[in-house]
């Protein structure tokens, strides 16, 4: 009978960074997210990245929701040209 490896396994800067969106969405699960966890947690590096994107997600969110439809038109123009 195998043993399972519960053990989180250790991911680079570049996985790391990838799963930002999908963490900061919630569609990361189980092993994966407490993959981004552990990298996050031991590179300094990462974290700025991920509390930056994160804050930036949030600025963004909010300029979108505002009730200035100018503002509106020009961020989903901005975004749609990226």
């Amino acid at each position: 009978m195998k043993k399972k490896n519960k053990e989180v396994q250790s991911i680079n800067c570049e996985q790391a960074v990838a799963r930002f969106n999908d963490f900061m969405d919630n569609y990361l699960k189980g092993k994966t997210r407490e993959e981004l966890l552990k990298h996050l947690s031991e590179c300094k590096d990462c974290m700025d990245r991920f509390e930056f994107e994160q804050l930036l997600k949030s600025k963004v969110h909010q300029l979108t929701t505002a009730d200035d439809t100018a503002m509106k038109e020009r961020i989903e123009k901005s975004m749609a040209s990226l």
